[in-house]
């Protein structure tokens, strides 16, 4: 039986796992922390193919400029001379215009499409046990401006399959009556998604080792091993250990860069820090996740709790909390709420999202022509990486076994900047 290790233990790491395994791989798990710790731990909980759009888009770099000053804004940069954040911003350029914006899109909106239809399938055979509903998604508007903008957003998603409907501010409070009153209308998308990210992935993970999957935690991974141009498997920590394999494959997230510059191979990604909080739920709640477009803001309902999630914000590894982003971050929560949050238990929380100057996923196997076999490369999904998770774990397993993905791969290939 072939062996593999996979390095990262989120959303992408445990799928990959999983994935390797159901097709015959002897698999072991490596992460710095604990399982599902990462960015599975905080975020938003969506899976909504319909918003499966690149962050790099027309008006984008404009947006950002008049954000820059504004310390509680949706984005955010620390101003810095850092040479890969202006390389970075170099390339992510190029990709902020409507051609490069639409190819990103259909790429990204194939890779979501097919977790979804994947998540059905977990949960039907009973290997991934977590909170999960189908129950569409609600974006609310303001302003006739952003009623103008969801308009145009409803004939796209028209165009590709959805069911999405224009709603006045009656009719979406008629549908959640948790909504303020102060809104100006909605547009609720049949069939979307959310579900528990955490429970998803140590769901997925107690399933693995049942399989008789190994878990290494707590311990980092210090080097891959590499032997005349071939990934052999890696070294990790807390004791030292050399665990040998047939294929590795990188999926640590935002730490993916740095072992694989380590072993010469280039990926152009910044972290990007998302935020959170999360509360017990109360009466009056709402039962729909609600996308509050203004402040880019994300209010998803999570069984006995409820989260607030957002913001983006480029300030390298740092992963303080800092306290004007993340009260923005709930103050775009509460204000499309008809009923003010009594906000017991709260959980504050950060991580650090991969995002490439595209904002595609890398997911290929390295080759000679990179300069190194025997590595697959899965990471950079910035904040889809819980709506894009099992696909890119079937992909990863494709890819380990040299049979036909079910998805063209060349937008996510890693030589493409």
């Amino acid at each position: 039986m072939p062996n593999a290790v996979v390095i990262g233990g989120g959303g992408i790491g445990v799928a990959s796992a999983y994935y390797l395994n159901r097709s015959g791989w002897d698999v072991t798990l490596v992460d710095k922390g604990e399982i599902g710790h990462g960015c599975s731990y905080g975020n938003s909980c969506l899976i909504v193919p319909s918003h499966s759009d690149p962050i790099p888009g027309p008006g984008v770099i404009g947006q950002a400029l008049r954000w820059i000053a504004r310390r509680d804004s949706p984005f955010y940069v620390r101003p810095r001379l850092d040479p890969s954040l202006l390389s970075f911003f170099w390339k992510f350029r190029r990709y902020c215009e409507p051609t490069a914006a639409e190819r990103g899109f259909r790429a990204l909106l194939g890779l979501s499409r097919g977790s979804l239809e994947l998540y059905e399938e977990l949960i039907q055979n009973g290997d991934a046990e977590f909170f999960f509903e189908r129950r569409g998604l609600v974006e609310v508007f303001h302003s006739d401006a952003e009623l103008e903008h969801g308009r145009h957003v409803q004939e796209i998603q028209t165009s590709e399959g959805f069911t999405s409907t224009m709603l006045s501010r009656d009719e979406a409070l008629e549908l959640e009556p948790a909504l303020s009153p102060t809104i100006r209308g909605a547009l609720f998308t049949e069939g979307e998604a959310h579900g528990f990210s955490y429970g998803y992935v140590r769901s997925l993970a107690a399933t693995l080792e049942k399989r008789g999957a190994r878990f290494v935690t707590g311990r980092a991974v210090s080097r891959v091993l590499v032997e005349n141009g071939t990934a052999r498997g890696v070294v990790v920590e807390g004791p030292e250990e050399q665990l040998t394999a047939d294929i590795v494959v990188l999926a640590a997230g935002a730490w993916s860069g740095d072992l694989a510059k380590s072993i010469g191979i280039d990926i152009p990604m910044q972290p990007a820090k998302g935020y959170s909080c999360t509360i017990d739920t109360y009466e009056g709640a709402p039962a729909l996740p609600i996308l509050n477009k203004k402040r880019r803001v994300i209010v998803t309902p999570l069984d006995s709790r409820l989260r607030f999630g957002g913001t983006l914000e480029l300030t390298g590894f740092d992963q303080t909390i800092h306290g004007a982003r993340y009260d923005a971050v709930v103050r775009g929560g509460r204000e499309v709420l008809k009923t003010p949050p009594p906000m017991k238990n709260e959980e504050p929380w950060c991580g650090l999202r991969p995002v490439t100057p595209d904002g595609l996923p890398i997911i290929d196997r390295s080759s000679k022509l990179n300069g190194l076999d025997g590595l697959i490369v899965a990471t950079g999904h910035a904040m889809l990486g819980f709506t894009q998770s099992p696909m890119t774990g079937k992909l990863v397993a494709a890819l380990a076994n040299g049979d036909e993905p079910s998805l063209p791969l060349e937008p996510f290939r890693l030589g493409r900047f």
